[in-house]
């Protein structure tokens, strides 16, 4: 079934040596073997991983023991060799191979084992490396630990037999012995209690015959022993208790052909069942991953998967009599990679093959389950792609179920194995799948050569349940293939396997093609069979492969792989239920790959935004990492490439795969649900758009089209083809609200700044046909909108038409507030263009009234932004408007009156537009104006004292007024004069005003001035007055309040206590709330939070009021 280890010899003893191997130990880079002479042999060990291993020659360490060494063992971290001779424990230097001391209490030892482990001191916690000594004798177990630099005596402990074996177990806590007169005693270290490890009771299942719990174990207490050979039945007292320690802390009991897995604890595993072993091992070990057993009788090894307990390969090796493994807490990378087997007078170096190497051989000869079996065994970073592997397998079921019928069940277990959308998809046809589609296809042409070529070897029907169904007239047979080696001294070796069937029904009901994953799983592990083959037989130490029969067991016949026929092409009903469950399928994988590129696309944002930093951490991809490294969507499977592995190569496999569910994803609704179309285009979606675009047109559906194109950022495609339909004579009954501009804007309305110019392109025809609206794409309160650059729209709407720039600048000054000068000025320089260039009359059909009144109307806003804007350069709007032309002096004024020279802007009311009503207007809003900012900066001055500067724009009118300066007519305009005077007599300095009234002017005429003046003077006498009287009434209220707080009065009684402390108030100072309740003055402050009750203490009736507060003093 499989080749997992290869032999080398590496050592044998000539006929003249006269001395045969008695014990191994093997560390690093050394061997040393134990001789009957007593002598150790020292070898260095030469590219011991390679096929051209070798040993040194032999150092001779002489008289090393008195006796034959029968065991050896060594502690590499602290330096000491351990051996068994003469039943006597020895500690030698591991460097000169002195002895150092001598075990005196084991003597009479029959074995021992040692082990290292990290452990943590219980009063420090400070973790140290700790070695200890298992030493087995008569009856009797002797624990020892390594402290500075001699072992130490410590437990004696008493068990009922002979000790066998010794295997250490739950990191050096607790130890197995195997005892002599069979069964076996866990003993915990600390404690030094020993248990019997019973095994199952074959009266009931799990439970003894005595009711009891099988792993019950028998606690002993110190110095007692255990029962023994209790519970475990087996043979005479030949029979050797075996045990070894499997991965994790899984333990393996053997007694003749009996076992038992049990955990650290001692409990049996309810899950395993015993080997069935053809003969009693002499020795077993645990070679990662595997369960290797050494059979003297037999002359050979056999390796087995400790988890199936399948028969993989056995080993021929002549007269075999000893097996060295390296304990379990050997590192990782060295496991399996220190295994020598031994006979009296040859060593052999166990090779191990490479562990993807025999994955690939198991799934070659169709052995999926124990391919499966060892790659969960196997340490991820010892197998390229190991969950894909295991992926592999159980896809192929999943596809058997489909070409069932069992869609849902096929659907469900590929989502369960996240498998590749491509696996899936191309199990239907062209309607659903496209190109991808192998159905009417011999999808068995590449494989059905290469599989036969590549294998040569056996493989078989695989059950329902992933058991290998071999042929044959047995239902158990063994499997082999034939090799010869070159060179005639190297050790034999066979592999064999077990392959178990089910009942002829299950069988023929649940025949799966291992064809297909055969080939898809070749192009993920690699197809080396043939270098295989050339490796091993230009190998100097490769041993050779032929068939054997074990236990009267016949040999398989290789049998090729049942070809199976491409997909059959389903009816209309099949596919519709089909394309029902892969819609469920896809929405998985949608939702994965989803989260999957999100979490990808922020690692590029953060990676592009960080320099240097520390490196982005890993991401589960949604079918396996592997799958998105390297994928040919044309071949069945994936390939892994580790030379690309960048977030940017992943991002973009990843979204090449969501392109290809996403679409098919479509073409599954517009087949069997095209109700969901609609949903789907119009979220984000990653569907091809060659593909949507010609279903949606043949079937008429143009809103989903649009929305797709929307969706996929393809607003060109989009607005062509509304525009198609805006522009139209008539309308399509497929799409009728599509007629007209109303849908182009709205689209429009929905891109932002970086398709500027697509809405350029697309506004224009809009903007001509329907302004009104189609200004709704810039004015809309969005944020799109409000984000188009102002100054390019501004530009692209004068071009267009003037009074669309014009409206523009409105919406950018008065809602969205800009105050950008620019705007502002622009604004102002458009509606001058647009009073003077406009065809008044031609816009009104000839009537000058109508006429009239629009250019006022345009001229009233022109006046109404220069005064109410601040915004724009005032000597730059002043040189646009003409100085000649009536229509804009009023906003020459204005214009002139925000650069603060009132008199132009005067002359401009009084001696151009001959306004004395404008002109007074004027001087109220800019005196009105000064007052504001007068008030603002809180003056409290009089009339009189105010600045010159805030009443000098009506003493300015009234010069002009009275004594107008050239050019203008010196004739004096008297009334209007007096009109001032009258009206704002009060705003203007008496003396100034006077001293510009003419001499012979009748006092009768400025009655109106002196009045208001006396009006202006008793108002702020009377202001005062009114101010005062409202300060005393306040005053008068406050007093009156405080004299009724004092006047309040409480007896305090003798028995009266405090409320808060509930303690005598005596003659303490205390506090009266403004409830009435009289408290401790301490009370009253925690009482009301910490508030201040004034100064003075005082006792008896003497009161303090708060003032205002809501408590007194006393």
């Amino acid at each position: 079934m499989l080749n997992a280890f290869h032999a080398r010899s590496i050592l044998e003893l000539g006929p003249k040596e006269r001395v045969k191997i008695d014990s191994i130990c093997a560390y690093a880079d050394k061997l040393l073997l134990g001789a009957s002479s007593g002598n150790l042999r020292v070898h260095t060990v030469h590219s011991p991983d390679t096929a051209d291993v070798s040993l040194s020659p032999p150092r001779i360490v002489e008289k090393f023991s008195r006796k034959p060494i029968d065991a050896l063992a060594c502690i590499k971290e602290s330096s000491v060799l351990i051996s068994l001779s003469n039943s006597l424990i020895s500690i030698h230097d591991l460097e000169s191979f002195v002895l150092q001391q001598t075990l005196q209490k084991t003597s009479g030892a029959l074995c021992f084992a040692v082990t290292t482990n990290i452990e943590k001191d219980d009063e420090t916690g400070i973790p140290s490396i700790v070695s200890r000594l298992a030493v087995g004798g008569k009856k009797r177990l002797l624990l020892y630990s390594w402290h500075d630099g001699d072992f130490r005596d410590g437990r004696e402990i008493s068990v009922g037999g002979n000790v066998r074996t010794i295997t250490w177990a739950s990191g050096g806590r607790k130890v197995v012995v195997g005892l002599g007169g069979g069964g076996f005693v866990m003993v915990d270290v600390y404690t030094g209690v020993a248990a019997d490890i019973v095994p199952p009771s074959p009266t009931a299942n799990g439970v003894g015959a005595d009711g009891k719990p099988i792993a019950e174990a028998a606690a002993v207490a110190e110095g007692g022993g255990g029962r023994g050979m209790g519970g475990w039945g087996m043979g005479g007292w030949g029979s050797k208790p075996l045990s070894t320690r499997l991965k994790g802390e899984e333990l393996l009991l053997v007694k003749d052909k009996t076992t038992l897995f049990t955990d650290s604890k001692g409990n049996a595993l309810p899950d395993k069942t015993s080997i069935p072993w053809p003969h009693a091992p002499d020795a077993i070990a645990y070679s990662y991953p595997y369960l290797v057993s050494l059979h003297q009788s037999q002359h050979h090894l056999e390796v087995r998967n400790p988890a199936t307990q399948s028969l993989l390969q056995t080993i021929q090796l002549p007269n075999v009599t000893m097996l060295h493994v390296p304990p379990p807490n050997v590192a990782l990378v060295h496991a399996g990679k220190l295994f020598y087997v031994c006979s009296p007078t040859q060593v052999w170096r166990m090779g191990s093959v490479d562990y993807e190497e025999q994955v690939q051989e198991l799934i070659r000869n169709g052995h999926l389950d124990e391919a499966v079996s060892v790659l969960e065994q196997l340490e991820s970073v010892l197998v390229d792609g190991k969950e894909e592997k295991i992926r592999e397998v159980q896809m192929l079921k999943a596809q058997s179920l489909f070409d069932k019928r069992r869609y849902r069940d096929s659907m469900e277990l590929f989502a369960n194995v996240e498998a590749p959308p491509e696996r899936v998809i191309r199990l239907f046809p062209k309607i659903i799948a496209g190109e991808l589609s192998i159905v009417g296809e011999d999808k068995d042409k590449e494989s059905e050569g290469s599989v036969h070529e590549a294998s040569g070897t056996e493989s078989g029907d695989i059950s329902e349940n992933g058991r290998v169904e071999g042929g044959g007239t047995g239902t158990n047979g063994t499997a082999s293939t034939e090799q010869l080696g070159e060179h005639p001294g190297d050790a034999q070796t066979a592999s064999t396997g077990e392959a178990v069937t089910g009942e002829d029904g299950d069988k023929r009901a649940n025949e799966i093609d291992t064809g297909p994953v055969i080939s898809s799983l070749r192009k993920i592990v690699g197809d080396d069979a043939s270098s295989i083959r050339s490796k091993k037989q230009t190998d100097d130490d490769a041993v050779s492969v032929r068939g054997s029969i074990r236990g009267g067991k016949a040999p398989l016949p290789p049998k090729e792989p049942p070809k199976k026929a491409t997909p059959s092409i389903l009816d209309e009903k099949e596919l519709r239920k089909a394309v029902n469950e892969l819609t469920v399928y896809l929405g998985n994988s949608r939702l994965l790959l989803s989260k999957y590129i999100e979490r990808l696309q922020a690692q590029v944002s953060l990676a592009s935004t960080t320099h240097g930093g520390a490196p982005p951490s890993p991401i589960k991809a949604p079918f396996g990492d592997s799958y998105f490294a390297t994928r040919n969507a044309s071949a069945d499977s994936v390939v892994v490439d580790k030379n690309q592995n960048g977030i940017d190569d992943r991002l973009e496999k990843a979204l090449a795969t969501a392109k290809l569910v996403h679409t098919t994803l479509f073409r599954a609704y517009m087949y069997s649900k095209p109700t969901l179309v609609g949903s789907l285009v119009r979220q984000p979606n990653l569907c091809d758009p060659v593909v949507v675009n010609e279903r949606l047109k043949e079937t008429g559906r143009f809103h989903d089209l649009v929305d797709f194109f929307g969706g996929k950022k393809l607003h060109r495609e989009a607005l062509t083809l509304l525009k198609q339909f805006a522009e139209a004579p008539t309308e399509d009954p497929r799409a009728p609200t599509l007629h007209g501009p109303a849908r182009t804007i709205h689209y429009l309305q929905t891109l932002d700044s970086t398709q500027l110019p697509l809405i350029f392109e697309f506004a224009q025809h809009p903007l001509l046909t329907s302004p009104n609206l189609a200004m709704e794409i810039f004015l809309t309160d969005s944020e799109n909108a409000e984000s188009l650059p102002r100054q390019k729209v501004l530009d692209y709407l004068q071009r267009l038409d003037r009074t669309l720039a014009i409206r523009y600048l409105e919406h950018l000054i008065n809602q969205l507030r800009d105050l950008t000068p620019d705007f502002h000025g622009r604004l102002i320089s458009l509606y001058l263009e647009h009073i003077q260039k406009t065809d008044w009359l031609s816009e009104s059909a000839g009537d000058e009234a109508i006429a009239k009144g629009k250019k006022e109307e345009w001229k009233e806003r022109l006046l109404e932004f220069l005064r109410e804007s601040r915004q724009y350069r005032s000597d730059r709007v002043l040189g646009w408007l003409p100085k000649d032309d009536p229509d804009f002096w009023e906003a020459r004024a204005v214009v002139l009156s925000n650069m603060g020279k009132h008199r132009d802007a005067l002359e401009i009311f009084v001696f151009k537009l001959e306004s004395p009503l404008k002109a007074e207007e004027y001087c109220v809003r800019v005196h009105a104006s000064q007052s504001s900012s007068s008030s603002s900066t809180k003056q409290t001055s009089t009339m009189r004292e105010k600045s010159q500067s805030q009443l000098n724009v009506f003493h300015i009118l009234l010069e002009m007024y009275l004594a107008p300066q050239p050019p203008y007519p010196p004739t004096p305009q008297l009334d209007n004069a007096l009109t001032i005077l009258t009206r704002h007599g009060s705003r203007l300095d008496a003396s100034q005003a006077l001293t510009l009234i003419p001499e012979d002017l009748k006092i009768q005429r400025l009655e109106g001035y002196f009045e208001s003046r006396i009006r202006g003077a008793n108002s702020e006498g009377s202001e005062g007055m009114i101010r005062a009287q409202l300060g005393r009434g306040v005053g008068w209220g406050l007093e009156e309040k405080l004299v009724g707080l004092r006047g309040r009065k409480v007896v305090v009684t003798e028995g009266r206590v405090c409320p808060v402390c509930h303690k005598r108030l005596g003659r303490s100072v205390v506090s009266v709330l403004a409830s009435g309740g009289v408290v401790h003055y301490g009370c009253g402050v925690q009482k009301e939070g910490g508030r201040s009750a004034g100064s003075g203490s005082g006792s008896g009736s003497g009161v303090e009021a708060a003032g205002g507060g809501g408590w007194r003093k006393f």
